[in-house]
């Protein structure tokens, strides 16, 4: 495993999280979204909602949030993504350049309150409480971008309770990490600690309390048959209500 950069050492910003970027998740989130009547999966520039910085969580623990006694959902699920750290500031930056702003890579997961999603997107309403509740975000260490190697490279696994439900490769996505970066730091700015989740691949899923799901990172051998492990990511399951 690399030398990881410990996430308590930054300071974070905003947490843009890429929708749809693995064709396979964006049809089976068409089976979920029939009310829409999506007929083309593949969207012409990136779909971007937003998580805030008090939703970063990185000790490895997560639940479905309450407001007033009561949780929000029951439909909680997992989605295993590669995230980028930006390390510098970001303004209009090129397409060819744009990994230039890229500190390194993690291991994260996009944790969802699907039914609450489903019911917003319905309604034709924001869904930001669906996505951006605290400890949605998990972040695991952060292998500097220079140990890390090709993005192309790059691939994950997710496990839950021990079955493996998720794998993905960054080679898979629509829209590649610099043309991420390029896309955001055009439209919005990207800041020093500002994070990129990049899309899940298809086998999201339900979790409940007790479930333990185990993400990691990996960069791929020439030979396409071994991987090394870069980063991993623990996370526990806990009953609503259990923290403050």
């Amino acid at each position: 495993m690399s030398t990881l950069i410990d996430p308590s050492s930054i300071t974070f910003g905003t947490v843009y999280c890429i929708a749809k970027n693995y064709p396979d998740h964006a049809r089976e989130m068409m089976l979920w979204e029939e009310h829409m009547q999506q007929t083309d999966t593949e969207e012409q520039e990136p779909v971007v909602f937003i998580k805030p910085p008090s939703s970063i969580e990185t000790g490895g623990i997560t639940m479905i949030p309450g407001f007033d006694g009561h949780p929000l959902s029951d439909n909680m699920h997992y989605e295993a993504e590669i995230v980028l750290v930006i390390g510098s500031d970001c303004d209009c930056c090129s397409e060819e350049k744009a990994l230039q702003a890229v500190r390194g890579y993690a291991i994260g997961l996009d944790m969802t309150l699907r039914d609450v999603q489903l019911d917003a997107k319905k309604k034709g309403n924001p869904w930001l409480k669906s996505k951006g509740f605290r400890r949605s975000a998990q972040l695991s260490g952060i292998v500097p971008r220079s140990e890390a190697g090709s993005w192309q490279d790059l691939e994950f696994f997710l496990d839950c309770n021990g079955r493996r439900v998720q794998h993905g490769t960054l080679s898979e996505t629509v829209f590649s990490p610099p043309y991420l970066v390029h896309y955001l730091s055009c439209l919005y700015t990207l800041r020093k600690g500002d994070l990129i989740f990049t899309g899940t691949p298809a086998g999201v899923g339900r979790v409940v309390p007790g479930d333990r799901l185990e993400a990691t990172l990996c960069k791929r051998s020439a030979l396409q048959d071994e991987s090394s492990e870069l980063a991993r990511l623990r996370v526990s399951i806990l009953q609503s209500g259990t923290l403050l």
